[in-house]
């Protein structure tokens, strides 16, 4: 093909990309670009075709350089995929900008609905909402839109709007998410709920047969139906098993005893830290909340929420993917072995700054404490007191039992695999603990936090809580329901009630099919043995 035939090399790029032949449209389109740099139908190409073929580094250059070369006019049509390409590679400072500043240039529904996943997952969702809400405005039949709005309506507390967006997106079209997300809405009864509408969804993927059985359970669990309940929990977890892939417990154990490894002595102290130092650029203090997923994390940040100095600002991804890059680990995975090895010889000061820059746009300016509360943060301890030697790290424990079970009755995204199993799950649990420990023994400044004990007591935990934090005590923290602010995690609803012991030993409903757990547990020490019968 000559260079003096681009209508041609641009249509054959075209239909290789239909055909799936991902590589070669890339190579076509390259051809073109280099043939015809102000071809700008070749850059969109060609860094789409990268970003659909997973190519996130070559997508967002490509697009990159496309909308430097594009008028003003034509940018949002590569300002669009490179904010949703920097969102994938873990860039959401630089994703915002780019969603802001093309926000005013769009009209259609894909478009809106582009950004509007960008800054949802860049933790804004009040910025998400008005762009959701135009993606069904302008197609009410899109059920997936439907869906996607409900949830950032539920993260925000608007729990009858996001209802009645849930119902919008199963009336439009099949979609298994919104009815497992509707079932996850509110506590269901024998005079209002879904379990036989539930049962005759159609489901075309064991990922949608998942969610269909998480919904069942949910529902059948607020009826009181445990047996029935209990068997479809099983089958969900089976099919999210298969969906999603299994966890790799060796894989765990390698990169546990990598930081057993690498991390023996307690964090040096680092002097240096990028806009934390008390120059001229005033940053806040960081707080980690860690733990296991379900153990209470979210109630412990709405409760420090409340208080008028502190600022959540989300479960955040950052802390991790900035490891990654500083680290400069090539493997597939964001944390493993190698990672881990790597990570130890870094200047932490690097890690600091990549997490400072990332996470300014979320700032309020005003607020002394912002909060990052990300479970398995917990991994991150010994570098998180490296790279903000004055951070706050809080650790939330809850009976075992209770939050293993909690995170097995839930569907999660694509994280947790270890929830699907029974085995997986007290495997877990052991690297967990003993990772924890660890950590401890390095850093006394680690702060725990006891869920049961903080049900139980209230007020004098929160009093405790705020002094271990250097906060003073304010009363508003003692009606943690109360507090504004968005809950984008799988306790949105839980969260919006006052303090309650609603949660503590539920486990107890299905003991016997839990009992391979408890046997595991108690076999190792973490349980005793009359919890195990």
């Amino acid at each position: 093909m000559s260079p003096q035939d681009p209508d041609r090399l641009m249509a054959e790029a075209v239909g290789l990309r239909r055909a799936g032949r991902l590589t070669e449209a890339m190579a076509l389109a390259r051809r073109l670009t280099e043939a015809d740099p102000g071809r700008l139908d070749g850059w969109f190409v060609w860094g789409t075709t990268a970003l659909t073929a997973g190519k996130l580094s070559e997508a967002e250059q490509v697009l990159g350089e496309g909308a430097r070369r594009a008028p003003a006019s034509a940018r949002a049509r590569f300002l669009v995929p490179r904010a949703r390409t920097l969102t994938a590679l873990g860039r959401s400072s630089e994703a915002v900008a780019l969603a802001r500043e093309a926000v005013s240039q769009i009209t259609q529904a894909a478009d809106f609905n582009t950004l509007s996943a960008v800054l949802s997952q860049a933790n804004l969702p009040d910025e998400a909402v008005p762009l959701s809400e135009k993606v069904v405005a302008l197609d009410p039949s899109a059920s997936e839109a439907w869906n996607n709005l409900g949830s950032l309506y539920q993260f925000l507390g608007r729990m009858e709007d996001a209802a009645a967006a849930f119902e919008r997106a199963v009336a439009t079209g099949p979609n298994p998410a919104a009815h497992l997300a509707l079932a996850r809405a509110r506590k269901w009864s024998a005079e209002d709920n879904h379990v036989l509408r539930l049962k005759a969804v159609p489901t075309a993927s064991p990922l949608d047969e998942a969610r269909i059985n998480y919904a069942l359970f949910k529902e059948l669990d607020d009826l009181g139906q445990y047996e029935a309940a209990w068997s479809h929990l099983l089958k969900g977890a089976g099919a999210a098993k298969a969906a999603l892939g299994g966890w790799d417990a060796a894989q765990a154990a390698e990169t546990l005893a990598a930081w057993q490894s690498a991390f023996q002595a307690p964090s040096p102290v680092t002097t240096a830290r990028p806009g934390d130092d008390g120059g001229a650029e005033r940053r806040p203090r960081r707080l980690f909340i860690v733990g296991l997923p379900r153990s209470g994390t979210t109630l412990v940040e709405r409760i420090l929420t409340a208080h008028s100095q502190v600022q959540a600002l989300g479960e955040l991804q950052t802390f991790g993917l900035a490891v990654k890059r500083v680290s400069q680990s090539r493997t597939p995975y964001l944390l493993d072995a190698d990672t881990v090895m790597r990570a130890a010889k870094v200047d932490p000061v690097e890690i600091a700054a990549l997490y400072a820059a990332e996470t300014a746009y979320l700032w309020d300016g005003k607020s002394a404490v912002t909060i990052d509360k990300l479970p398995h943060n917990h991994d991150y301890c010994a570098l998180i007191r490296r790279a903000f030697p004055d951070a706050i790290l809080l650790h939330v424990r809850r009976n075992p039992m209770d939050a293993l079970f909690g995170a097995f009755r839930l569907l999660f995204a694509h994280a947790h695999k270890w929830s699907y199993d029974l085995t997986d799950l007290a495997v877990h649990y052991d690297h967990y603990h003993r990772l924890m420990t660890h950590w401890r023994a390095m850093d006394t400044d680690i702060i725990d936090v006891s869920l049961e004990s903080l049900i139980a007591n209230p007020e004098s935990e929160i009093r405790r809580l705020l002094s271990a934090c250097g906060l003073t005590f304010e009363p508003a923290c003692l009606s943690p329901h109360e507090a504004n602010g968005a809950v984008a995690t799988a306790s949105s609803t839980q969260v919006r009630r006052p303090i309650n012991a609603d949660g503590v030993d539920v486990w107890r409903r299905y003991e016997k099919g839990l009992r391979p757990l408890s046997e595991r547990l108690n076999a190792l020490g973490y349980i005793p043995r009359a919890s195990a019968l």
